[in-house]
């Protein structure tokens, strides 16, 4: 009896491991593009405004500055474009369970112009005079993780399906540019840091032949569940200039210079609010199977 119980674990394990390793040697290589959406906090409206007054004073003309909201709010993203990458191992012989690895680069205010107009510049006198400038931003948010995702008729090779979850990695990272008159010289205030958090994918997939086929998806982005923060130190004040200030999305308070005219001093501490940095994206690509290339796989 413990002859056959042996003989029937033997087996049995041989048979997983066989069947196991002939998945594994099948993966799938899956390249993507499309257009990303911000959500929560991370869109908003404009990042500029316009006024003619400034500090009690009223002028003759409008004049733009930084809005007073970006960043204590929200962060203003609008819709950008999406680049995915991902590589999947099948869990069973049916390529119905799968595990993933994946990479993203997700650009927001792709389709955003500059903007321009006149802002002040403050003297040694505490005068100030109209400048004229201009101002770029914009958000991207590099990922990487693992997961996992289910195909229920993937055995079909046709038409299947799918949905998955994955933990990610998120590098998040915001610029703002100021480029003065005719000048060509521009600076920069650089905000960037690191999250953890999920994201919920779903969409269809076509097999066109034993090597490509195409896919349809669509993925929601939990962007910073893990890490917020804000960052109060003068150090790490958002001035132009700076490249290691905080994207400051925890609640607390933080210095900045950016929402005032030229030369101005430092101000704050601004109170901030905890933020949510999620977005949704749509995607078009193609999915590579290289061990049909190979006979006998």
């Amino acid at each position: 009896m413990k002859i056959i119980k042996l003989s029937l674990i033997l087996f049995l394990s041989v048979f997983i491991s066989k069947t196991a390793l002939s998945q594994f040697d099948k993966p799938v290589f899956q390249l993507s593009v499309g257009i990303s959406e911000p959500l929560d906090q991370l869109k908003g409206g404009d990042y500029v405004t316009y006024t003619s007054s400034y500090l009690g004073t009223n002028y003759n003309q409008q004049l733009i500055f930084i809005d007073s909201s970006f960043m204590k709010e929200d962060y203003k993203g609008k819709t950008g474009i999406n680049i995915n990458g991902s590589a999947k191992i099948n869990f069973d012989k049916f390529s119905i369970v799968r595990g993933v690895g994946f990479i993203s680069f997700n650009s927001f205010n792709t389709f955003q112009a500059a903007q321009s107009g006149n802002t002040l510049q403050r003297f040694i006198n505490n005068t100030y005079q109209p400048i004229s400038v201009k101002y770029n931003y914009s958000m991207s948010i590099f990922s990487l993780g693992a997961g996992l995702e289910v195909a229920p008729t993937s055995f079909t090779n046709i038409v299947s399906p799918f949905f998955g979850a994955n933990f990610s990695f998120n590098f998040i990272n915001a610029s703002l540019d100021r480029t003065f008159g005719g000048r060509t010289d521009t600076s920069r205030v650089s905000m960037s840091d690191t999250r953890i958090g999920v994201n919920l994918t779903g969409g269809i997939e076509f097999k066109i032949n034993p090597q490509l086929g195409f896919v349809l998806g669509a993925k929601y982005d939990l962007g910073n569940l893990v890490g917020k923060n804000t960052n109060q130190s003068l150090n790490d004040a958002v001035r132009f200039g700076s490249t290691n200030a905080s994207i400051n999305d925890g609640n607390g308070g933080y210095y900045s210079n950016i929402y005032y005219a030229v030369d101005e001093g430092l101000g704050g501490p601004f109170q901030t609010k905890e933020k949510k940095i999620n977005w949704l994206s749509f995607f078009i690509g193609v999915n590579f199977y290289p061990s049909a290339l190979i006979p006998g796989k």
